[in-house]
């Protein structure tokens, strides 16, 4: 019974040799007993009939299963190969737009530093007026390619991650409280009110000077699209809640349609050019804050209305002192 029972089952359960072996002795056995088991029938005064049947489609079922396990990592490898081809043709191109949106960004301010130069040397120097405007500009957009270059150098550093950075407790509070009394003078000089409403004891790991790097581009962002002319506001928040620290920066400026929160955080992309350049964006503060959020192990998303403000907001995992 124990035979018939292993040959019975077989077709739902893995065959391998043990399972193999044990189906043809019970066919040699029944065959050899002349006795008629339920696998068996009598044919000529012989039982090998539908013992030859199963016993080839037992052959059969385990060769396919030896193929199944062979190709198992075949099919794997090959899989691999094509993820990894698709990859490398995707960082090709990221590669080939970064390159192509970095020299358009290089070039647009030193085009208008060479021509406002070239005005000077034509005479224009002579004039204090035009003299003193111009060199204004040269100086904006000497700062506007100074910043570019860095954050190239600092998405690019972060990137490669050649260089291990050290990590530690990072007293977010502190942190941001240094971070605000910084960048009250370029609020201010934009009439904004900037403030900041922070929670005691919201620690958190990593390292410092990246966190305090996405805190300033963040802050930097709401002063660039808060409204002017004194209803200008942006605020800084931190909280705990069920063991996060949650971090927010808001402003009540121009908002952000929903169709691009999608590609908020690509390098390069601009919700509204005309008031990026006017601002001195560089275009790639956001995807350098995706970036240290990554490396950060935090969260970032971004809530907004058009015409109402942005609200951006960094949720990391509390850590003990």
């Amino acid at each position: 019974m124990k035979k018939r029972f292993l040959l019975a089952s077989m077709g739902i359960t893995v065959c391998n040799v043990l399972l193999l072996l044990s189906v043809i002795s019970y066919f040699a056995y029944i065959e050899s007993s002349g006795r008629v088991g339920a696998f068996s029938f009598m044919l000529n005064n012989r039982h090998f009939g539908m013992t030859m049947i199963i016993c080839v489609a037992c052959s059969g079922i385990f060769s396919l299963l030896i193929y199944n396990q062979l190709m198992k990592p075949v099919r794997r490898l090959q899989e691999q190969m094509v993820q990894t081809t698709e990859e490398n043709k995707r960082a090709e191109q990221i590669r080939s737009e970064f390159v192509a949106n970095v020299t358009h960004e290089l070039k647009t301010p030193l085009t208008s530093i060479s021509g406002f130069i070239e005005t000077l040397q034509d005479g224009a120097a002579e004039d204090p007026e035009i003299r003193s405007k111009f060199i204004d500009i040269i100086a904006i957009e000497t700062a506007r390619l100074e910043r570019l270059i860095q954050d190239v150098l600092v998405l690019s550093e972060i990137e490669n991650k050649k260089t291990p950075l050290a990590v530690g407790i990072i007293d977010t509070r502190e942190c941001l409280a240094n971070l605000i009394s910084t960048m009250e003078p370029i609020a201010n000089s934009k009439n904004i009110h900037l403030e900041a409403q922070l929670a005691q004891d919201c620690y958190i790991e990593g390292n410092r000077d990246r966190f305090i790097q996405m805190m300033m581009n963040l802050i930097e962002n709401a002063i660039k699209y808060s409204k002017e002319g004194g209803e200008g506001k942006v605020l800084v928040t931190s909280r705990l809640d069920a063991g996060k620290v949650y971090i927010q920066v808001s402003d009540n400026g121009i908002g952000i349609a929903e169709e691009h929160f999608g590609r908020l955080f690509e390098r390069f992309y601009r919700v509204d050019k005309s008031r990026t350049k006017k601002g001195g964006g560089t275009g790639l503060g956001l995807s350098i804050v995706k970036h240290i959020a990554f490396l950060l192990h935090a969260e970032v998303n971004v809530k907004s209305k058009l015409g109402e403000g942005s609200t951006f907001t960094v949720i990391f995992i509390r850590k003990e002192e």
